[in-house]
């Protein structure tokens, strides 16, 4: 019974990662580990800070190429 959830699990993530751009795909993991990570270490202070804490995808993904290509 457990492996067969397992298998399900794995067929049905397989099947709708298809289902995404690699670049829609990369943009949902990275938004998805930034909240995953918010929601394991909020901060005491709720308030919004001055500057976010992580940068927005686009930013990064650029920042990401620049290196990329310098190398």
């Amino acid at each position: 019974m457990h492996t067969r959830l397992i298998i399900a699990s794995a067929s049905l993530l397989i099947i709708t990662a298809g289902c995404a751009g690699k670049e829609q795909f990369y943009r949902n993991m990275y938004e998805g580990w930034k909240t995953r990570e918010t929601n394991i270490h909020p901060r005491i202070d709720q308030r919004p800070l001055q500057q976010p804490q992580a940068m927005p995808y686009d930013v990064y993904d650029s920042e990401r190429k620049k290196i990329q290509n310098s190398k």
